[in-house]
């Protein structure tokens, strides 16, 4: 599964508060859109005083991406950013192996 990092922003303060009124109840049901098969949450933060935060997450496929996120952003219009990420030991091979090519 590839790494992505996703950065998101609410557009307006009223789909911020209806989204955490949703989210709140998607919590306590047992947040069953994080375990969707081919998907793997790492971690989500929320900065509440700019409307925004990151999920750090594994995912399959795009089509995985877009169960996970397009409700949130059909529901409340929040925006997302996804991007490809890599961990230290895969930018360091990736590196090293650029890095060989180049003396070469």
């Amino acid at each position: 599964m590839q790494l992505y990092n996703v950065s998101w922003q609410f557009p307006d303060i009223e789909g911020q508060k209806a989204a955490y009124a949703k989210l709140i109840e998607y919590m306590a049901s047992g947040a069953e859109g994080d375990r969707l098969e081919g998907f793997e949450l790492i971690s989500r933060t929320h900065c509440p005083q700019l409307g925004s935060g990151v999920v750090i997450c594994k995912a399959a496929n795009s089509t995985v991406l877009f169960r996970h996120f397009a409700p949130w952003r059909a529901m409340f219009g929040v925006e997302f950013d996804l991007q490809v990420a890599f961990t230290d030991e895969e930018v360091c091979q990736c590196h090293q192996e650029l890095f060989d090519m180049m003396a070469e």
